[in-house]
């Protein structure tokens, strides 16, 4: 465990993933001390320092971090494991405020444990999920890429590779975006949160239709409720142009042929889909897909699907719980080139359970084999809310060995050299880099939060609404149970999320319509 003491809550939101970049895979307990009597930062110190002495910290079990933030002093001391202090520093910095002060914080901080544990890391005091968006402002203020590549590394502290990597991409969105009109548009997502089965490493809010007993019942009036909440939507959105539609979930393709026509029909009459927007439906699971539907989504415009395996092999496909083999994935992905699909996308994960980089050189293999025309490479993160995470919980209480270890996939290292593999794949089959994303995995468990999700794609088969959504430069617009629109104003964006419960959702649809009213109407 990772232990912080400290004499203020202020900015625990950027030093808290900043720490444990450099432990990825521990946990973080974040204490603030009340030291508001204390007069002065030597004080301060003082106290911060008694929590060592007085026994109240057990060094020899974790490692230990000391922080005062107080009257334009930074001090921060870094005591390891074995009670070792390893480095300690101060600075001063007066009359800093705002960006510029948490900006010197966190480089603070990052020297602090780097020079003290003897490593770095390649992303830096970059902590956000948006790592692209510091390059992107840098492109729209005209800097070049030798320039932009420069500062990452010099005031973010960003290896070469990813200063390269996140400014590529940036460029690659840009280039995109380009005569897209997205400024003055807008983007629509629609949520399914049902799948064949759970995925036992998915935090979803997605409910298994194998399990439900009055599936039948419950989607129809889903997908009654989800009608109403787009009839409304149109109406508000009156005059705008859509600039992309996305249907996600869960797994939309789980929906049976007369329901998923339902869905296609409602959109059509609610969406203008023709035309220049882009039209995505998450096919998803390969054992949901079949000619009859994937007719239904091309008679509907669909212009882009996601067939997705994950992995290509068969053990940790059962291991994962998804219902499906890797002979079915090429099936489905098949049978859509045949019903003209030009616009295929396919999701895969690093770091899946028992998997060695073997494994995923070979799953790369298979996937360039069939040639999808946009790939995205997901670095696992296994978080609280997943049924892996919870049987690990309950292992660990009941005594059961810990299934989470390095050998199981959950190396930072290990998922590092797929990434890279994934990378050497894509360059050498002319893909290209055009969005990414990293996750927070809030409980703490697994290394993988600290890497990235990246997609790669064909020449002019990029996934715009990617783009939108990830770079936060146009409203977003959602619907359905635990979705949540982004509504930007100016550079405010405005979160306006509906409830997860299917069926709160479908019982206070009228409510959930309110709230994006009110919300767009919130200038």
């Amino acid at each position: 465990m990772i232990r912080m003491f400290c004499n203020s809550q202020r900015n625990e939101y950027d030093i808290r993933p900043l720490i444990m970049s450099f432990f990825p895979g521990e946990t973080l307990e974040y204490e603030v001390k009340d030291l508001s009597a204390c007069e002065n930062i030597a004080d301060i110190i003082e106290e911060l320092e008694k929590n060592i002495h007085s026994g109240e910290v057990v060094t020899g079990e974790d490692t230990v971090i000391l922080g005062a933030f107080c009257d334009g002093v930074i001090w921060c001391k870094l005591i390891e494991k074995d009670g070792r202090q390893t480095w300690e520093s101060q600075i001063l910095n007066e009359n800093i405020t705002g960006k510029c002060y948490r900006d010197t914080l966190k480089r603070f901080i990052y020297r602090v444990l780097k020079e003290g544990l003897k490593r770095t890391v390649k992303w830096g005091t970059l902590t956000g999920v948006r790592p692209s968006k510091v390059p992107m402002k840098y492109l729209l203020e005209g800097l070049d890429e030798k320039s932009i590549v420069s500062k990452l590394m010099d005031e973010y502290y960003m290896s070469e590779e990813k200063a390269h990597l996140s400014t590529t991409v940036a460029k690659n969105e840009l280039a995109v975006l380009e005569n897209t009109g997205y400024e003055t548009g807008y983007s629509v997502y629609i949520g399914i949160p049902f799948c064949p089965t759970v995925c036992n490493y998915c935090s979803f809010s997605s409910i298994s239709l194998a399990k439900l007993k009055d599936g039948e019942k419950l989607m129809l009036d889903y997908l009654a409720a989800l009608k109403k909440e787009c009839q409304a939507v149109k109406e508000m959105m009156q005059g705008k142009r859509m600039t992309s539609l996305y249907v996600g979930g869960g797994t939309p393709t789980a929906l049976n042929e007369e329901e998923l026509k339902l869905l296609m029909d409602m959109i059509r009459e609610n969406f203008d889909v023709d035309g220049s927007c882009e039209f995505t439906v998450e096919a998803g699971r390969p054992d949901s897909i079949n000619e009859e539907k994937l007719r239904i989504l091309k008679d509907a415009g669909v212009t882009r699907i996601s067939v997705n395996p994950q992995t290509m092999k068969d053990d940790t496909l059962k291991i994962m719980g998804r219902n499906h083999t890797v002979c079915q994935v090429k099936e489905a992905f098949h049978m859509a080139r045949r019903m003209g699909f030009d616009n295929i996308n396919m999701d895969l994960i690093a770091g899946l359970m028992d998997e060695s980089v073997f494994d995923f050189e070979n799953t790369m293999k298979e996937i360039m084999a069939l040639g999808p025309d946009s790939f995205t490479v997901h670095s696992l993160v296994v978080k609280r809310a997943s049924r892996y995470r919870n049987e690990q919980e309950k292992n660990k209480h009941e005594g059961a060995t810990d299934q989470i270890a390095d050998d199981k996939g959950f190396s930072n290292d290990t998922v590092e050299d797929m990434l890279s593999i994934a990378e050497k794949c894509a360059g050498d089959n002319s893909y290209e880099p055009y969005y990414m994303y990293r996750q927070k995995n809030k409980a703490g468990l697994g290394c993988n939060s600290v890497l990235e999700n990246v997609g790669y794609s064909k020449k002019g088969k990029e996934g715009l609404y990617n783009i939108l959504i990830m770079e936060e430069m146009q409203s977003i617009i959602a619907l359905g149970a635990g979705a949540s629109s982004k509504l930007l104003f100016g550079d405010r964006i405005e979160r306006v999320a509906n409830v997860k419960n299917v069926y709160e959702y479908i019982s206070r649809i009228d409510e959930m319509i309110e709230r994006k009213r009110r919300g767009l109407n919130d200038e």
